[in-house]
């Protein structure tokens, strides 16, 4: 068994395609040996780990060497192997000559088609030290970076020029051609600024020392965890609490080799500026993590994260801080300036903002939005429709200010502090604050009902928009995050209680918001279109608790309120549980299988209750018309436990009716009421769910 050690060093990686490059990195190289034949139970990826210059991997119990690959090559049939004096046909001695053997030689190879001429063939192994060197470079050629380059005068690509590269194999360097003037050697290279020369190594632990010593820490995970400590710690030291991000922390830990973690300052008048103006300046765009006091506001300090030791730290506190003053300034400017035009002035400029090509501006958008809250709110909650119509009118109006336009993330922040300063209802300036939430799956949801109502006619207004012009989302590209807004949708109208709210009459509305002729599609279509799209993230978001069966049986309903569709999957999961529930799944499947094979012309009509003779289908009837009696109010009042309960009631008189007697009777009249009956059965169950889709117990 051989033991690899392979480091490809390179210019500095972008920190956010790190991690997914090591996740990478380990992968395929397992694959390509498991491909190659030179994997087995002992062949295991030690480790895998990055830094910004350099993707490294340990790899023991590789196989020495290729095993012997045996092939049984089938000729000619022995019956025409041979001509009829006995002697070998062309076919047999080209077969013969393709197997570089003789026509004696040939074996015989039984089939149950009968007795062929074959050939054995053994080929040997090759060793894994010819071998990898042609995977290796074949893994960097394929490597899937989201963006990479060339450089020099060279064809090799990848995400930045590779400057060095270490490949070992049991201590002895494998011929790898990372480019044209990079090979495989034993040669690593230090920290960059505090150990910047070459340093020889033969294998993985003399690696790691090595790398320890020469100021390098080489796994992510410690880089972050050295992150998360020395940030709280040092954050606690000045009395406050630091904003740990994850998603910072990762990054940081992508940015350096050698994290130092150290404090920096400013000025407390900054202080005067909203906080997340503050948070935003540290956090996007220096990388620094902010402090928090205990009365929950910011304090005057940061700490960043440098990547080397200074022999005087405060140097490099003094840049950082130099940095972050010139951010600052420019936000107290903005600050200042954005509020001498109050929001409502700004709205004019938003007709100059361009939405989409096709569907012109921002202005028009809200204009769109507007009207589409108030209708929402009207349907929810008509105290709340003038205040939703307003917030909505004004929610983009800070995409025109200053300070937007150089913090781009604070959009709809900085609308809500603006909207409170010009005086507006704090309800709405609230809303304003919160309608671009959620903005991700793990994002927060909209806290106040206006501010929901405000997100979900910004994001209906979106998806029928987009729909109507054919710009749906593809596999790989969604430009407008309509993946995004559908799960907003959805997740807000499910959150805690869940808001009934049927979705085909806004998305009509929103369409005909459009001026006429923006939109390439009707609003038949781009209703059924979006609805659809719906239902298919609402699908995803169920499953984290349901099985497909279940909320496909509802979905098959084409219902547009989604507490609705909710509230029946849950009905039917607790019914799972029930002992009639297999018994009428599989008579609701026989029922749609009877209707479907039925001639078009002896369904659709009503039961002829006189014409019913058979004890089994008076039962049946009789049994029926009472659960529909009792069903009709419960499904009303959604209580679909309940109903479902009442239904569990028709399993025995459907039993009963099968075992007795015979749908397709010769009769037809028979024939037609009793199909007439199952239809109506097929109708009481449908009005719930389609039982038909409900897979039975030990079904996929």
């Amino acid at each position: 068994m051989s033991a690899l050690l392979w480091e490809v060093g390179c210019e500095e990686i972008p920190s956010r395609m790190l991690g997914e490059a090591i996740r990478h990195f380990g992968t395929e190289m397992m694959r390509v040996l498991t491909e190659a034949g030179l994997s087995g139970p002992q062949t295991r990826l030690e480790w895998c780990h990055g830094t910004p210059r350099r993707l490294a991997l340990s790899v023991i119990g590789i196989a020495s060497c290729q095993e012997d690959r045996v092939e049984t090559r089938r000729g000619p049939a022995l019956e025409r192997a041979y001509d009829g004096e006995g002697r070998p046909t062309r076919a047999t001695e080209g077969f013969a000559q393709s197997c570089q053997t003789t026509v004696a030689a040939l074996d015989r190879l039984e089939t149950p088609k009968g007795i062929y001429l074959a050939c054995t063939l053994r080929t040997p192994g090759s060793p894994a030290r010819e071998i990898l060197p042609g995977l290796m470079a074949e893994l960097l050629v394929t490597f899937p970076w989201p963006k990479a380059m060339r450089w020099g005068s060279g064809q090799t690509r990848f995400v930045r020029p590779i400057r060095w590269m270490v490949a070992l194999l049991d201590g002895e360097v494998l011929p790898v051609r990372a480019s044209e003037s990079v090979s495989g050697g034993h040669l690593t290279r230090g920290h960059r600024f505090m150990e910047p020369g070459n340093f020889p190594v033969q294998d993985a632990a003399g690696y790691t020392a090595t790398l320890a010593g020469k100021r390098v820490m080489l796994s992510m995970e410690d880089r972050a965890e050295v992150i998360r400590a020395g940030v709280t710690r040092l954050a606690a030291a000045e009395g406050g609490e630091a904003l740990v991000d994850e998603g910072l922390v990762q990054e940081n830990a992508g940015l350096t080799e050698w994290p130092i973690p150290m404090v920096g300052r400013f000025a407390d008048s900054y202080l005067e500026i909203p906080a997340e103006v503050l948070a935003t300046s540290m956090k996007y765009h220096q990388k620094y993590f902010p402090v928090r006091g205990a009365d929950g506001g910011l304090k005057p300090c940061f700490v960043a994260v440098a990547n080397l030791e200074a022999p005087d730290p405060a140097v490099l506190v003094r840049g950082y801080e130099r940095v972050l003053k010139a951010r600052l300034e420019d936000a107290a400017f903005y600050w200042r300036e954005d509020r001498r035009t109050p929001l409502p002035e700004r709205l004019p400029a938003l007709d100059k903002v361009v939405f989409q090509a096709k569907l012109g501006t921002v202005g028009a958008k809200a204009r769109r939005i507007g009207l589409l809250a108030r209708a929402i709110a009207t349907h929810l909650d008509p105290s709340l429709a003038e205040l939703a119509e307003r917030a909505a009118l004004l929610a983009k109006c800070d995409l025109v200010t200053g300070m937007v336009g150089e913090f781009p993330e604070l959009q709809g922040v900085m609308g809500g502090y603006y909207a409170r300063h010009a005086g507006e209802d704090p309800r709405v300036a609230r809303a304003i604050q919160e309608h671009y939430r959620p903005q991700g799956a793990g994002d927060d949801l909209p806290v106040t009902p206006l501010g929901r109502l405000v997100s979900l006619a910004d994001k209906l207004d979106t998806l029928v928009g987009c729909f109507g012009i054919g710009l749906t989302p593809t596999g790989t590209k969604d430009p407008f995050g309509l993946r995004r807004a559908a799960l907003g949708v959805i997740r807000m109208l499910l959150d805690g209680d869940g808001l009934a709210l049927a979705l085909r009459p806004l998305l009509q509305q929103a369409h005909a918001g459009y001026a006429p002729g923006v939109l390439e599609r009707d609003a038949s279509v781009v209703t059924e279109a979006v609805l659809e799209f719906i239902h298919g993230r609402l699908e995803v978001h169920l499953r984290r608790e349901f099985t497909h069966d279940l909320i496909d049986a509802v979905q098959a309903l084409r219902l547009d309120d989604l507490t609705d569709v909710a509230a029946r999957v849950r009905a039917l999961e607790a019914f799972k549980s029930r002992d009639a529930f297999a018994a009428l799944v599989a008579a609701n499947k026989r029922i749609a299988n009877i209707l479907d094979k039925a001639p078009a012309g002896e369904i659709g009509g009503g039961v002829d209750g006189a014409a019913l003779q058979a004890p089994a289908e008076r039962a049946l009837q009789a049994e029926l018309l009472r659960v529909e009696g009792e069903t009709l109010p419960l499904l009303q009042g959604r209580q679909y436990g309940a109903a479902l309960e009442s239904l569990a009631g028709l399993r025995g008189p459907i039993d009963r009716f099968f075992d007795d007697l015979l749908v397709m009777d010769p009769d037809s009249g028979i024939r037609r009421n009793r199909l007439a009956l199952l239809g109506a059965i097929r109708g009481g169950f449908i009005r719930v769910a389609d039982f038909s889709r409900l897979a039975l117990p030990g079904e996929g």
